[in-house]
């Protein structure tokens, strides 16, 4: 059974990705609030707040995950320094609002890299560095959009359905008591949201998706995902037939 590192902080240090804004930067602060050490990576730290950066137990990170030479050697580095590191949350990913009809491959490039690839990177270094067993906690950060395709997510969906299958194969490999956790949030109020055009339903703060997070990370269960009602919508449309599932997509994301 998964231990709870929660229980005991003193010695307790997370790694999270993509920590400078949304979810990454709330979980950040719910961390530390917690009492953990965190090591936060992110491209650009001006955003954020200085009491933060000037926290004794918060160290940032300056990285491109999407440029995989240099990443690689940066987070081997953090590795080796870090050794008492205990939770590594991949949280890293872009999302381009992008379409059938307006898509590139250039955009398409960038969000496999970084939703994907960056993620199979920092998982061989992981695995690599640490001796992972029940008192370790992996946790990828994927999307109920992963779950079944929606407008205006031909490339952010299938990234973060790749997630899902990803996390489900760890699960079903991993025997050791290492506790894998799949985050599918829904509509989390981030700068990646602010660029959609449609009615976001039941969309929610970064601080209340970070507190659900930090309170279910360390329990019983495979997957993470919220809020409800919608999570709940999300998966009963995996089970819808096609005909019945679009017309449902077309009236609740094309609106302005």
């Amino acid at each position: 059974m998964q231990k709870n590192s929660s229980a005991n902080t003193q010695d307790s240090k997370v790694f999270i990705t993509g920590a400078s804004s949304g979810i990454g930067y709330a979980l950040c602060e719910e961390y530390l609030r917690q009492g953990w050490s965190v090591i936060g990576l992110a491209r650009d730290n001006t955003k954020i707040p200085t009491t933060t950066l000037n926290n004794t137990k918060f160290e940032f990170i300056k990285i491109d995950l999407a440029d995989f030479d240099s990443s690689k050697s940066i987070i081997e580095e953090v590795f080796k320094k870090n050794r008492n590191i205990n939770t590594f949350i991949l949280n890293a990913g872009i999302y381009i609002p992008d379409s059938f009809n307006d898509f590139n491959f250039e955009n398409a490039k960038l969000t496999f890299n970084t939703n994907v690839l960056s993620i199979y990177l920092s998982l061989e270094l992981i695995r690599k560095n640490f001796k992972l067993d029940s008192k370790n906690t992996i946790a990828l950060m994927s999307s109920t959009a992963g779950y079944k395709g929606l407008p205006k997510s031909i490339l952010y969906g299938p990234s973060k359905a790749a997630l899902i299958n990803l996390a489900e194969s760890m699960k079903s490999e991993i025997y050791n008591g290492l506790n894998v956790k799949l985050i599918c949030p829904g509509f989390v109020e981030t700068p990646a949201t602010k660029v959609n055009t449609f009615k976001m339903p039941y969309l929610i703060s970064p601080n209340r998706a970070a507190e659900i997070i930090f309170n279910k990370i360390y329990k019983k269960g495979f997957e993470i995902t919220f809020p409800f009602p919608f999570n709940s919508i999300m998966k009963f449309g995996k089970l819808l037939p096609y005909k019945f599932y679009f017309k449902i997509t077309e009236k609740k994301f094309s609106k302005k």
